[in-house]
């Protein structure tokens, strides 16, 4: 099983293939209310964050590390969150790390462009549009420890940066690489 992560998700996967093993989501409670795609992702037994509550958004993480182990499962994440309307790339949540060291799996970055255009913050209206997708090479978490997880992030996030064009990364790291300020 991997842990992979897009631009905007992540992945869990067992083995080196995400064709191996069942595949389920993981998403804020809040997606269930989308027009069709909230009641497909609730009939597909998909699993929730409720991240309006802390205390429940733990146990959530908790819940989806054991389920992911005892089933199996490659777990697909959203690392940020959230979309940026832009579609540049946020600050990642710590999630994906906690459930990567409660697991022990394997971490697998894939890195998607061009999505921002295809669905827009905001709108229920899913376009047509071309995408580009990078799979890296899968990182092992197997010596990860829990007290080096603002690192992790760090190191995940960066690497999602080099493979993103100008116009999807952070703003200010943007500008720095054309030479200019904001």
């Amino acid at each position: 099983m991997n842990f992979c992560l897009f631009k905007y998700r992540c992945v869990l996967t067992r083995e080196n293939g995400f064709r191996e093993r069942p595949i389920t989501g993981y998403l804020s409670m809040q997606v269930i209310w989308y027009p069709l795609f909230g009641q497909l992702y609730v009939l597909a037994n998909h699993l929730r964050i409720d991240r309006s509550n802390p205390t429940a958004a733990i146990e959530s993480l908790k819940e989806a590390a054991q389920a992911v182990v005892r089933k199996k499962l490659s777990l697909i994440i959203f690392p940020e969150g959230t979309r940026s309307a832009d579609g540049r790339l946020l600050p990642f949540k710590k999630g994906f790390v906690h459930l990567a060291l409660q697991t022990g799996l394997p971490i697998v970055p894939i890195v998607l462009i061009g999505t921002h255009r295809a669905w827009r913050k905001g709108s229920l209206r899913v376009q047509p549009t071309p995408l580009t997708i990078k799979y890296l090479s899968p990182i092992s978490t197997d010596d990860w420890t829990a007290d080096k997880i603002d690192e992790y992030i760090k190191m995940i996030h960066d690497l999602y940066v080099q493979h993103l064009p100008d116009s999807q990364r952070p703003l200010a790291l943007a500008e720095s690489t054309n030479g200019t300020k904001s």
